[in-house]
């Protein structure tokens, strides 16, 4: 089964990006996974996990740039889990160099305004960002978190500052070696997915919170039925018990006439809330009763019965 964060990215690769922001897009991912090698001639190594993601830059490599591109596949060793797609790629000054990655000899920690300059190109700059270090929790979790991650503070904030300018509340945080760009509120999380093109992944995620946002709430009507099933049962419960020992000490004679005969109704109605016994009432009487009328009598009721405890006592 897929991970959300692996849909997002998924959906991500096969939205269409103009060249200004194929070019965005690059800047973030190869500042974040690529290396630059200087033996042999200057070559630039770019990483990745996810196989569509090394096959989508594959392609906007090739398109903007033609290099020579060598396409290879290692495993993790720690756990042996996940495949790492590896592409050696040709040509590394010249697209180092169009895409302002290098400063002389070099590297700046963030883009240059020349590749980061309109809203697309922005949002397509987030989007690099989230396919090179990004992960956002299952929807169906209880814990909403989306993050990305940076080498640097100067980076790290420059993200933040893009991403708020969406009104998105991001923060960073220091997580040992890295920085770390983070949302917590679900509704933000959907409108950053929103602003990268991932619509359709925004659609499951807000389908799958509202699904479960509806069955909590279900839950907590269902508790606080439960509960106050449970608080009128033991209500009247209390009640019998005192009804039975005025009856048993002192006689059912000893309550006035509206009163004995609320006492004969819980008496043979012991599972009824108050408002059901007013309807019994009614029925047996023709007279109305409210429930602040029933509970003044069983009042009374208990009034008396402890009034007989302490005689007895």
């Amino acid at each position: 089964m897929l991970s959300f964060s692996r849909k997002v990215k998924e959906e991500i690769v096969f939205n269409d990006f103009d060249i200004p922001c194929s070019k965005a897009l690059l800047t973030a991912l190869i500042k974040v996974t690529g290396t630059l090698h200087l033996g042999n001639g200057m070559s630039l190594t770019i990483r990745t996990e996810n196989a569509k993601v090394a096959s989508f830059v594959h392609k906007l490599l090739k398109e903007l740039y033609h290099p020579s591109i060598e396409f290879m596949v290692s495993r993790k060793m720690k756990l042996a889990k996940n495949n790492i797609y590896v592409l050696r790629v040709s040509k590394a000054k010249v697209i180092l160099d169009d895409l302002h990655l290098m400063d002389g000899l070099g590297f700046p920690e963030v883009p240059s305004d020349a590749i980061i300059n309109t809203p697309d190109t922005k949002r397509a700059y987030l989007a690099g960002m989230f396919l090179a270090s990004g992960s956002v929790n299952n929807p169906d979790t209880s814990n909403y978190h989306l993050e990305m991650s940076a080498d640097s503070e100067q980076q790290a904030h420059y993200i933040m500052q893009l991403m708020n300018e969406y009104e998105l509340n991001a923060k960073v945080i220091k997580r040992r070696s890295k920085y770390v760009i983070y949302l917590k509120s679900a509704e933000k999380i959907g409108d950053f997915l929103r602003a990268i093109g991932a619509s359709n992944s925004v659609m499951e995620f807000e389908t799958t919170r509202i699904d479960r946002s509806m069955a909590n709430t279900v839950n907590r009507w269902n508790n606080c039925d439960i509960a106050n099933e449970m608080k009128a049962m033991s209500a009247s419960q209390k009640q019998i018990n005192d009804i039975a020992y005025v009856i048993d000490k002192a006689g059912i004679e000893i309550l006035d006439s509206k009163t004995q005969i609320v006492a004969k109704i819980r008496l043979a109605n012991p599972e009824l809330t108050l408002s059901e016994l007013t309807d019994v009432y009614f029925d047996e009487t023709g007279q109305t009763i409210s429930k602040s009328g029933l509970h003044h009598r069983f009042k009374k009721i208990s009034d008396e019965a402890e009034r007989l405890r302490q005689l007895e006592s």
